[in-house]
């Protein structure tokens, strides 16, 4: 299917969940593609709780939850232990969609997994090589890596935090009114009465904080992701143990375990204003990513994927790959999921959303039902009236669209992001 002298349909930047997928998909298509991965697997790597409508994904890649990395997650339980407050929202409550449960993961291999079904499709995933460049030259790209020059017909930037393109377009727009940063951990050993204070559902636990909120993740084989995110500057690191030693629960969880590595990251939420063009597109996180309050990163990332894929994949066949607005309609399409996630997040930082909604849902009716079904991630098909009721309003207050900076890349961690 290859165009004359160029030696890849695809050349992805990125093998994480959006990069693995993408060549997944493409391999299954028949195409030949390779990712360019700069770190080796597994690796390091937040973002550990997955929504049903990732694992509709996994279905469809036919990837097996091993059970020393992956638990099942009943749904998401917010508490607030300053008022003595909790509500969970479990996702077989959700409308009829994707499934009704999701999973806890280990990430490291998790994304392994993700790349090695990637190579058993076909597809040629190389760890250790960095993208450093893509450049359009008549009908080719040409990618530059710290292992030399590749050619093909079509680049997709899936470098996430990293945002390869958007940097050097200098097309990063920060989301001002989201989280700053998060602080956070993770506990080994669990004790058997933390085990059962986590109850059989493994629902993540939102904690709702002064100015910001918490995540309590359990993960497979007895550990703890722990962690906090401000919405204001200066968070520091010595601010999670206050939390803990503040948070009757969480010393409960962790007392008598092993503690891992205290690792920050800052200055994540942003989104691309130019997120493709002629024979490339940004995938996943280096096109946007919102906040880690909802768990939407992964699932927005792999559904991304597929219909990029879709899209891409008829062009290829026609030879059209070169069109500029080729990733118009597909970028929209996936656009109304990350706009339903944004503002979310917009309300659940700078509104009463939490106490209207998520403390005070009923128990019967059509508000839950339509909540958890976002919260689940299905947010891109269907008819949902809490969507619908997030989206309702024409201004976009979390699209201050001020000037792209250089000065928001400042401080992010290697580690990745949630």
């Amino acid at each position: 299917m290859s165009s004359e002298g160029a030696l890849y349909d695809v050349i992805i930047a990125g093998a994480g969940p959006a990069g693995a997928a993408a060549a997944s998909f493409l391999a299954k298509r028949g195409f030949k593609a390779i990712a360019f991965e700069r770190e080796h697997f597994p690796r390091f790597h937040i973002g550990e709780s997955l929504l049903p409508a990732a694992v509709e994904i996994l279905n469809e890649l036919e990837i097996e939850p091993d059970p020393d990395f992956f638990i099942f997650k009943r749904g998401a339980r917010f508490v607030c232990e300053r008022t003595n407050r909790e509500q969970v929202f479990a996702f077989s409550e959700a409308l009829a969609g994707p499934p009704r449960g999701a999973y806890q993961i280990e990430r490291a291999y998790f994304d392994r997994a993700l790349a090695d079904r990637a190579r058993s499709l076909g597809a040629e995933v190389i760890h250790g090589v960095r993208v450093l460049s893509m450049n359009v030259e008549g009908d080719e790209v040409r990618v530059a890596t710290t292992e030399g020059e590749h050619r093909g017909r079509y680049f997709i930037d899936a470098t996430g935090q990293d945002r390869l393109l958007a940097r050097q377009r200098r097309s990063v727009k920060p989301y001002r009114h989201f989280g700053k940063a998060s602080v956070f951990t993770h506990y080994f050993d669990l004790t058997d009465e933390a085990i059962e204070l986590i109850g059989e559902g493994n629902d993540i636990r939102i904690m709702m904080i002064p100015d910001g909120w918490a995540w309590i993740i359990p993960l497979a084989v007895r550990k703890l992701s722990v962690g906090i995110v401000s919405r204001k500057q200066g968070l520091k690191k010595e601010m999670l143990d206050e939390y803990f030693a503040s948070s009757p629960l969480i010393s409960q969880l962790i007392k008598g375990a092993r503690r891992g590595e205290t690792r920050m990251i800052g200055n994540y939420s942003f989104r691309n204003a130019i997120p493709y063009g002629a024979r490339f597109a940004c995938l996943g996180d280096s096109n946007c990513f919102i906040d880690p309050v909802f768990s939407s990163g992964v699932t927005l990332a792999l559904t991304s994927a597929k219909e990029m894929v879709e899209v891409l994949a008829a062009a290829l066949e026609r030879g059209e790959e070169d069109d500029p607005e080729l990733m118009r309609a597909s970028h929209e399409a996936t656009a109304e999921g990350y706009e339903t996630f944004a503002a979310l997040v917009y309300r659940f930082y700078n509104t009463k959303i939490v106490d209207n909604i998520f403390f005070n849902a009923p128990d019967d009716g059509s508000l839950r039902p339509a909540v958890t079904s976002v919260l689940g991630g299905n947010v891109f098909y269907g008819s949902n009236p809490f969507k619908e009721m997030l989206l309702a309003s024409k201004k976009r207050p979390w699209r201050d669209d001020e000037e792209a900076t250089e000065s928001f890349d400042e401080g992010i961690e290697a580690e990745g992001i949630i």
